[in-house]
């Protein structure tokens, strides 16, 4: 995909850049918007030791988005993946495309990144996209502020006060593809106690059909609710306390694979197990709660505590069939048989550091092992054929699994910002964290973590034109170990809102407990057929225990400008990243071998362009240039080498505003992607107090691609869905 005109264009302005900023330079300083999940300190985008993407309110209504990963398109370098039409992945730069593992997600600072799995349920969040204020995304490592999670960045998601919603809000969408979301709100108080409680539905079907031309089960429905008390306690303290619940649904087909291909069989027993294709969904709970202190010194000394807690459940149960032979003492140990020499395949090609996937190499390492591996391998395949064609006339063994899994966490962290003079100023704090994961086939159990972290941010400025930045977190898991990621960073200020800034940063990501401690086996419960009662399925996937954390070092190159005069705000990040030691193979219980063989460098340009081009148009241009060499397959998958949005919103006389966005990427997973939104949105006074809206929005595709795998097909490239609002 060749960048578009407006990118061309945008490379016209860095040309005139220096003129622009000479003219800026005459201009006073202004009061600009804070950052605040940079360092944890409040910076003006000009003072942020890296590249921050603000998506505002004003651009959360204008797109039309039923889910915050379609908002996060608008970041350059941002790539959404779709496993199906209900599981959504997010990640920067690619990597891995169904296992989005590498970024810091937080709802009013609170992780929502799960322990258990390494991954952030998107669908199942117990957040309306209406009580949201901004997302704030940190561009690039940040560790040294936010701990082993956001090795590639830091999503924050920061909700609206309660009094800036006062009053009852209700909201329906409803559109096709089977769109039906609701919410309703209601807020009030005064300045000393303000609070919210907001209730929302949403629902869709999922894509159409798959690649076959078959119905695709993948639809979804979700039911949230949020209650929000904000406490003036003095005038210098305040207490910010939040609680959010969901339950959601999530459908599913019948995934469990049979350990033979019956697709074809005339057999008895291959009719009866092709005929058992019951459904499995997956039914999610979720609740949280979350507490804030704040105490201000004095102007210059702040203290914070924050406490959370937090549980979701993931349930999914369902009745499955499958040949008797499955249940072989001979078929059992042919699998332990194989998943040794996989291992060892594994370990060998870790420490040498071969290039070769596990599938190059297994066949060439097994036969240079003898009749230690092949000659016992051989001998016990034979006898399970035997078994096999003894079942084919016979019935199934038909029984009860599950995939149900619990996680729980603690929470508690303390931080002091403090201005030590007019040149200086430190953040320190201190947080400690308690895990525990329970699922009987994950984990044979409960397994629990605690992660200890120390962190710090000293922001140096000896100069007007020079600021130097150094930060740093100390982390102790208790399941790894230690690490201590660094950060430094110079900026020199071309102007009092224009500064060039150079970046050296080290960050790691620590294996979560599915990669590195699963002990994943599925239990057998109500067992019908010709077998005895065996406790387990001979499949088993057990974790390695000794993963090292992946580790990056990133050095970035960066400019950010505000153009007062023209209403403009750039930011350019030329960056060079390298991840080592990571493991970027599948995670499945048949081909279950997490290891720290692989790496990956990128490196490339990313432009972010906001042009508030007078007071009726806004126009957004982003742009992402990614180079990248990876050494496993499955980390090519979702790095596309261009990519971008443009974006424009214009407000007509007679409150009616219209936005109109394109979004194009040249490569998620091997596919095209090229869609524009488009909407258009009516206002109406009511009277005093009382306003009603209406909004049409349309997404139309300009690609023919299924939408990252095969099997995500829409039937039309046409989607509209109407909305409604009253607010009184």
């Amino acid at each position: 995909m060749h960048p578009p005109r407006p990118f061309i264009l945008l490379t016209a302005l860095l040309i005139g850049l220096p003129t622009l900023i000479a003219e800026a330079a005459e201009l006073d300083e202004l009061q600009l918007p804070t950052i605040l999940s940079a360092t944890r300190l409040k910076q003006a985008p000009a003072e942020i030791p890296g590249s921050m993407t603000v998506i505002d309110r004003e651009l959360i209504r204008a797109s039309g988005a039923r889910n915050i990963p379609e908002l996060l398109r608008q970041v350059p370098g941002m790539h959404i993946g779709y496993r199906r039409g209900n599981q959504i992945n997010v990640n920067y730069h690619g990597t891995n495309v169904t296992e989005a593992r590498r970024l810091q997600v937080l709802v009013d600072g609170r992780s929502v990144y799960r322990s258990g799995l390494a991954t952030v349920d998107w669908a199942e969040l117990a957040l309306s996209i209406e009580d949201i204020d901004r997302i704030e995304v940190f561009r690039g490592p940040n560790t040294a502020a936010y701990g082993a999670n956001a090795l590639m960045g830091v999503i924050n998601i920061i909700t609206r006060l309660p009094m800036e919603t006062q009053g009852t809000r209700l909201h329906y969408t409803q559109g096709t593809r089977g769109v039906r979301d609701g919410y309703a709100s209601h807020s009030g108080g005064d300045l000393l106690h303000s609070w919210r409680l907001s209730l929302a539905g949403q629902q869709d079907d999922g894509f159409d059909h798959d690649d076959d031309g078959n119905d695709y089960r993948d639809g979804l429905r979700a039911n949230r609710m949020n209650m929000r008390h904000l406490w003036q306690l003095t005038p210098n303290q305040t207490l910010d306390w939040q609680f959010s619940a969901s339950e959601a649904s999530r459908q599913s087909y019948y995934e469990y694979s049979t350990f033979l291909d019956h697709e074809d069989g005339s057999a008895p027993l291959d009719r009866a197990i092709n005929r058992h294709q019951p459904d499995a969904d997956i039914r999610g709970r979720d609740f949280a709660t979350q507490g804030l202190w704040s105490l201000d010194l004095n102007p210059d000394h702040q203290l914070q505590i924050q406490a959370h807690a937090q549980h979701l459940e993931r349930l999914r149960d369902w009745r499955v069939c499958d040949s008797p032979v499955v249940f072989s003492d001979h078929l059992r140990q042919l699998n332990s048989l194989s998943q040794l020499a996989a291992r060892k395949v594994s370990s060998y090609l870790e420490k040498t550091g071969r290039t070769e996937t596990l599938d190059q190499y297994i066949d060439r390492y097994l036969s240079s092992a003898g009749e230690t591996y092949t000659g016992q391998m051989q001998q016990l395949a034979n006898q399970v054929l035997a078994e096999t064609a003894q079942y084919s006339n016979g019935q199934p063994a038909c029984w009860d699994i599950n995939e149900n899994i619990r996680e729980t966490r603690y929470q508690v962290e303390i931080q002091d910002s403090l201005r030590l003079s007019p040149q200086l100023r430190l953040l320190s704090g201190a947080s400690y964290r308690y895990d525990r994961v329970d699922s009987e086939t994950y984990f044979a159990g409960t397994l629990d973590n605690a992660v200890a972290q120390l962190f710090g941010n000293l922001e140096y400025r000896p100069h007007p034109r020079w600021l130097f930045q150094a930060g740093g977190m100390y982390e102790d898991d208790h399941l790894i170990g230690d690490s201590f990621s660094p950060r430094l960073a110079t900026h020199f200020f071309l102007a009092s809102q224009h500064s060039l800034r150079f970046v050296y940063a080290e960050a790691v990501r620590s294996p979560d407990m599915y990669e590195n401690n699963v002990d994943w086996r599925y239990r057998v419960r109500n067992l019908s057929g010709p077998v005895n009662s065996p406790v387990s399925l001979y499949s088993h996937a057990q974790g390695p225990g000794d993963l090292e954390q992946e580790r990056m070092r990133s050095r970035e190159i960066g400019y950010n400008g505000n153009f007062h005069q023209l209403g403009l705000r750039l930011d350019v990040r030329v960056f060079h990243e390298r991840i080592t030691g990571m493991n970027s193979e599948p995670l499945k219980i048949d081909n279950f071998l997490p290891n720290n063989a692989s790496q990956i460098r990128f490196k490339g340009v990313e432009t972010e362009l906001d042009w508030q081009a007078g007071r009726a148009d806004r126009i957004r241009l982003t742009h992402a240039r990614i180079d990248f060499d990876a050494t496993s397959k499955y980390d090519q998958r979702l790095t596309a080498h261009h990519s971008g949005s443009v974006t424009w919103l214009h407000q007509w006389p007679g409150n009616i505003d219209t936005s109109l966005m394109y979004y194009g990427a040249d490569q998620l997973n091997e596919r095209r992607f090229e869609r524009i939104d488009s909407r258009i949105e009516k206002r109406l006074n009511l009277q005093r107090g009382t306003s009603l809206s209406l909004a049409l929005a349309w997404q139309y595709r300009l690609d023919d691609e299924a939408l990252t795998w095969d099997e995500n097909l829409y039937g039309s490239p046409s989607h509209l869905y109407l909305s409604a609002g009253l607010n009184f």
